[in-house]
C-alpha cells in the first residue's frame, strides 16, 4: 500500500478525484510544512486550473490518500511525472501522527500563478 499526499484535483470532490476513487482505501486530512502553494490558472497550456507546491517556507493542506502501488503509474501519468511535477517522499501530519507519503511537486514556471499563503487550494 502507498501513501500519496494530494492538494489539489485529486482531493475528495475535486475534478480529478474519479480518476482515483475506486483505488483509494482511505484518505486522512493532513497537512506539510516547508511548502508553498500556488494556484495555476486555466490558460494556453493548462485546460483547467490547478494547484502546484514547491519548496519554501509555509504550509500546505491536503489528503493523505493510502492507495495500491500500481496506483503511482496512473498518477504519475496525469501529473506528468518529469516534466510539469516530480513525484518525492514527504512527511505529512495527519491526525493518525505523522506518515510518509509521496507528493507532487511542480517544476514548470510560477509567472503568474498566484501564492496562497493559507495553504489552501481552492483558495
Amino acid at each position: 500500500m502507498e501513501r500519496v499526499f494530494v492538494y489539489g484535483t485529486l482531493k475528495r470532490g475535486e475534478r480529478n478525484y474519479p480518476l482515483v476513487e475506486g483505488l483509494v482505501v482511505k484518505a486522512l486530512p493532513g497537512h506539510v510544512e516547508g511548502f508553498r502553494l500556488f494556484h495555476l490558472a486555466e490558460g494556453r497550456d493548462r485546460p483547467y486550473p490547478y494547484p502546484g507546491m514547491v519548496p519554501g517556507e509555509g504550509r500546505v493542506y491536503g489528503e493523505v490518500l493510502f492507495v495500491p502501488e500500481e496506483a503511482l503509474t496512473l498518477l504519475d501519468e496525469l501529473e506528468e511525472e518529469g516534466e510539469e511535477y516530480r513525484r518525492v517522499r514527504v512527511l505529512v501530519e495527519t491526525e493518525e501522527g505523522p506518515l510518509s507519503a509521496w507528493t507532487y511537486l511542480y517544476l514548470g514556471d510560477l509567472e503568474g500563478a498566484v501564492w496562497l499563503p493559507q495553504g489552501v487550494w481552492p483558495a
